[in-house]
């Protein structure tokens, strides 16, 4: 049995936020990666930080990177990778950058 009135509301719902939807435009090319390093706030990238990455997306001479380089995985925009280094292997594209924010 049901009782009282409906919600004036009723009906007008908001759908919740699809974050997959807004950060990933390829779904089967996109990994994630959290930064534990502090070497990287002048992009504006903190420790704890987490990259979506996306393997699919065209690459420009601006692109913010990721890419292997002796063993590791390193920052770096497309222009200042260093053409002549054989052993550098592109991993993907930074789309986006989730910070959180650190309490005072």
């Amino acid at each position: 049995m049901i009782t009282g009135f409906p919600s004036p509301a009723q009906g007008y719902e908001q759908k919740g936020i699809d974050f997959n939807s807004i950060l990933i435009k390829h779904p089967s090319a996109t990994v994630t990666m959290k930064i534990e390093s502090s070497n990287y706030t002048c992009m504006g990238i903190y420790n704890g930080d987490i990259l979506i990455i996306d393997r699919a997306k065209r690459l420009t001479p601006n692109s913010l990177v990721v890419y292997e380089s002796e063993g590791h995985f390193v920052l770096g925009r497309v222009y200042n990778i260093r053409k002549t280094a054989e052993d550098t292997i592109i991993t993907g594209a930074v789309t986006h950058v989730i910070h959180t924010v650190k309490e005072i």
